[in-house]
């Protein structure tokens, strides 16, 4: 699987400018967003029996856990990686007739950080076919997030001050330096979230709703396949930026 790593600046965003009338000012918002491939991925997998009898039941899960966690460490991924969580055993009662037990369903969540991303295919493979279930979530981050968001805090100030600049001479006048400067960053982090168990890899989706000023592609270094058929998808690291600026006559 093949991992690249991209920072983009996008579309312009909802950002305003306005004149202050007493101060000689004017104020501006830039935003930026750097696009980034994950270099570490979290998935979720779970285990699901039901079972008449409550023994039987309990197990089935562990030895199917057992399976799971086995074919998750055979990908290379380190026992310090793998942790089992959720433990639940719930009751399933015959419809129309409250008191009598249908079945038991015992329910295990397997959490699974990926630190190899060109593993993640074969991961999920490995996992659904040792008898995983339930695909309730996967998480990409990147390790480096205090590097992209200062950059992008850059990117965000750069397009601020040249929207000032842009601004302040379509109306005959030039901006001095800047009065106030506040910035606020988020991402990081994309999440799938899943609604069903297993049936041919349901993905999900995960949802990405920001408009920027930036868009930019950072360099990145190939880790992978590239013949893999799932994509990792990019991670937004965004930042905005207000400024206030002085207007000089």
């Amino acid at each position: 699987m093949r991992c690249i790593l991209f920072v983009i600046v996008l579309a312009v965003s909802p950002c305003y400018a306005q004149f202050g009338g007493e101060r000689h000012a004017i104020e501006v918002s830039g935003d930026a967003a750097i696009k980034v491939v994950p270099d570490e991925v979290t998935v979720l997998f779970g285990v699901e029996n039901r079972y008449k009898d409550v023994s039987t039941a309990v197990s089935q899960n562990n030895a199917i856990v057992k399976r799971v966690i086995a074919a998750i460490r055979g990908v290379g991924v380190d026992v310090n990686d793998i942790q089992t969580d959720h433990y639940h055993v719930g009751i399933v009662y015959v419809q129309n007739q409250a008191s009598v037990i249908d079945c038991y369903v015992v329910t295990k969540q397997i959490e699974v950080v990926l630190k190899k991303v060109s593993k993640f295919e074969e991961l999920l493979d490995a996992g659904l076919r040792a008898g995983a279930n339930h695909l309730d979530g996967i998480e990409f981050r990147t390790n480096e997030l205090r590097k992209y968001r200062d950059q992008a805090r850059a990117l965000a100030t750069k397009a601020a001050v040249e929207k000032a600049q842009g601004l302040a001479q379509a109306a005959g006048m030039k901006v001095g330096k800047p009065l106030s400067l506040s910035s606020y960053s988020y991402g990081g982090g994309s999440s799938y979230i899943f609604c069903c168990g297993y049936g041919g890899y349901p993905y999900g989706y995960a949802s990405s709703m920001q408009s920027q000023n930036v868009v930019q592609n950072a360099p990145g270094k190939s880790d992978g396949d590239s013949q893999a058929t799932v994509s990792l998808g990019r991670i937004n690291v965004t930042a905005s930026v207000s400024m206030t600026f002085q207007i000089v006559q």
